[in-house]
């Protein structure tokens, strides 16, 4: 059985997809980020997306109109290690050849009290969706940029990520979790 050297940061991709180098209308890219951490063998596995771009409307007062859509290209994923890189776009992990973008779209945006919000939506990854809820924080800089925070867990088996032998949870575990951090720009 091979080890992924730098362990599975891979996953998380999922999330709410903002983590990259491409400009996307309502985020500032070059300040926000997608993370996500994994297990393998019980030692944590850090790992992000260098590129994906995102089409965010968030309406605190309109919140019927509020929206996020992303794509991120799974090929870019950072885990600071080439081998460990080239693994996951595999056919066992992303199989990023195949379906190099996973994609997530809301579904709603949801007031839960002062500055928190739930957004709900399908993330969908090698052609497998599922509904995907994200809580999320919202707090302004001085400089009035709202930074939007947030985690969730993902389950990878549920979208074949980590097949073969790679699906025995025992060497990397099912739980994958995805951390968002969105730089928006003061609303107009």
């Amino acid at each position: 059985m091979r080890t992924v050297s730098h362990p599975l940061k891979v996953l998380l991709f999922a999330a709410l997809p903002l983590a990259g180098s491409a400009a996307a209308e309502g985020v500032l890219v070059d300040k926000s980020e997608i993370r996500f951490v994994a297990k393998q063998l019980g030692a944590a596995v850090e790992g992000r997306f260098r590129q994906w771009k995102a089409d965010v409307a968030f309406l605190p007062q309109d919140l019927a109109h509020s929206r996020v859509v992303a794509d991120i290209d799974l090929a870019s994923i950072d885990l600071a290690s080439e081998d460990s890189e080239r693994e996951l776009r595999g056919g066992a992990w992303f199989d990023a050849a195949k379906f190099p973008v996973a994609h997530f779209a809301s579904t709603s945006v949801v007031g839960r009290g002062g500055d928190r919000y739930e957004i709900a939506g399908e993330l969908s990854i090698k052609g497998f969706a599922r509904p995907v809820t994200v809580p999320v924080a919202l707090r302004t800089e001085p400089g009035g940029n709202r930074i939007a925070e947030g985690s969730f867990v993902l389950k990878r088996l549920d979208f074949k990520v980590g097949e073969g032998q790679w699906a025995d949870t025992a060497t990397v575990a099912n739980e994958v979790t995805v951390r968002i951090r969105m730089v928006l720009p003061p609303p107009k």
